[in-house]
């Protein structure tokens, strides 16, 4: 009776609480005074994370996404959507400690998961020596709020049976590519920063399309998969983002190369170099034009790094003035004056211009020598994956897809300051998906005993994860 309880109260909840923020909106424009504006938006705040918290065991993750690319994009409420994103954290981290308290069986927690608990210790521990100790302790905070949700709330979710977030996945990087692309075309930067629209295309869309394009299925299902895969390699060049389009290249190796797709290789290779052709040949002062912004950025001619140089440089420099616990973790050398503000401003924090660099700068040895120890761990792990891919030829596996996007995640972050910014998309993404990978190693492959009549399609994806008995 109670459990039926529950699952009434959970269906009624949205609806109810979808129509109480329509009406604080609607007292907030009508009836300012009755509440007042501060307290109208806390009421909202409320009844949103009361709707997240009801959505935990089904949309939470989607939700959550949803608000962290609402935050960095150019869309309005961006800047209350950039605020309302460390509830939406705090929360998912909450009530992940709720549920594992409340679990029957336990889910078994592994190395990356203690190299994760050591970083986490080690960045507080840099508050200790922190140019800005609240700013850090803040930092430290949402990192480990991060770490949280995703070793145990998104474990304990999809670890068993991750085939509906890979579902969802698929269909977020079609759907974002082909909504990106009307953006742009309508001259509608919706992710500002070039860097961040080849981030987004290069080491999100590109790994997920092209693992998707590589499945069994129809001659449609192919057409629409290479135009969404086009589509996206499109936006990535018109991005010029170097570090992403060389992730996305290591990436395609990975997936080609390990599933001994040599042909498509070949063809992609072919059909790029064709494209490179016929610009030249169309258009040879804009193809001139482009090739050096992509080289060369704002540099001068014939210095490749000249962008990423003199950041790498002043981190180091920072890294020998502080070598042992750093700066503190989150904040730059010009920050000691910072006061608890809701806004980042410019001048308070500075692109570094490599995510590693930003742990060795801020954390110092002690920091970077677990954080490492944590990188090195992926890296094995992703190795595990393309062995055992190289070996079996199945690319129908869910650690296959895991294992791309964060291949490409750890090329890019190279040469991009994101991996340890707990605010930005690409990390919550990044980081679940690092802390489930070994879970989903241990998922079987596609069943291979299709009968022959029986085509690929949507029924034979939602049986392909299950776990036998499931």
């Amino acid at each position: 009776m109670i459990e039926k309880f529950n699952s009434k109260t959970i269906r009624v909840f949205p609806l109810v609480a979808a129509g109480s923020i329509i009406f604080l909106l609607y007292l907030s424009v009508k009836r300012p005074y009755l509440f007042g504006e501060s307290n109208l938006i806390g009421l909202m705040v409320l009844v949103a994370a009361g709707l997240f918290a009801s959505q935990y065991q089904t949309h939470f993750w989607t939700l959550m996404i949803a608000v962290f690319f609402w935050a960095g994009s150019g869309f309005p409420l961006a800047g209350a959507m950039s605020m309302f994103r460390w509830v939406v954290l705090g929360l998912g981290a909450f009530l992940a400690l709720g549920y594992y308290a409340r679990m029957s069986n336990r889910i078994p927690f592994n190395h990356l998961h203690l190299l994760a608990l050591f970083t986490v210790v080690a960045v507080f521990a840099s508050t200790l020596v922190s140019v800005n100790p609240v700013m850090t302790l803040l930092k430290a905070l949402s990192l480990a709020a991060l770490f949280i949700y995703a070793s145990v709330g998104a474990r304990i979710l999809w670890s068993r049976n991750p085939e509906p977030f890979v579902r969802k996945l698929v269909l977020m990087a079609e759907g974002m590519v082909y909504f990106t692309a009307i953006c742009y075309a309508a001259s509608f930067a919706v992710w500002g920063n070039p860097n961040s629209l080849g981030l987004i295309m290069g080491c999100i869309c590109w790994p997920v399309l092209l693992w998707w394009l590589i499945l069994p299925g129809t001659r449609h299902e192919h057409t629409r998969r290479f135009i969404a895969l086009f589509l996206c390699g499109a936006l990535l060049i018109f991005s010029l983002s170097r570090a992403s389009i060389t992730a996305a290249c290591l990436t395609s190796m990975f997936l080609l190369l390990g599933a001994r797709r040599y042909r498509t290789v070949l063809m992609g290779v072919s059909l790029f170099a064709a494209i490179l052709l016929n610009m030249f040949l169309l258009a040879p002062e804009r193809f001139q034009s482009a090739s050096d912004t992509f080289l060369y950025k704002k540099g001068e001619r014939g210095n490749l790094m000249d962008s990423r140089q003199m950041p790498w440089e002043r981190s180091l420099r920072n890294f020998r003035e502080h070598p042992w616990l750093g700066l503190g973790f989150g904040v730059a050398d010009n920050s000691a004056n910072w006061r608890f503000n809701y806004v980042t401003i410019g001048q308070q924090t500075r692109e570094r211009g490599s995510s590693y660099l930003t742990m060795l700068e801020t954390t110092g040895a002690v920091g970077t020598l677990f954080f490492a120890l944590l990188i090195l761990a992926l890296v094995r792990e992703i190795w595990r994956v393309f062995s055992w891919l190289r070996r079996t030829g199945k690319v129908n596996q869910p650690s296959v897809i895991a294992a791309a996007i964060i291949l490409g995640g750890l090329v890019n972050a190279v040469f991009e300051d994101w991996m340890l910014a707990v605010g930005y998309y690409m990390s919550v993404i990044f980081w679940v998906l690092a802390l489930s990978l070994r879970d989903w190693m241990a998922c079987p492959a596609w069943s291979e005993a299709q009968p022959a009549t029986e085509r690929p399609g949507r029924a034979v994806v939602q049986r392909s994860f299950a776990l036998p008995g499931q």
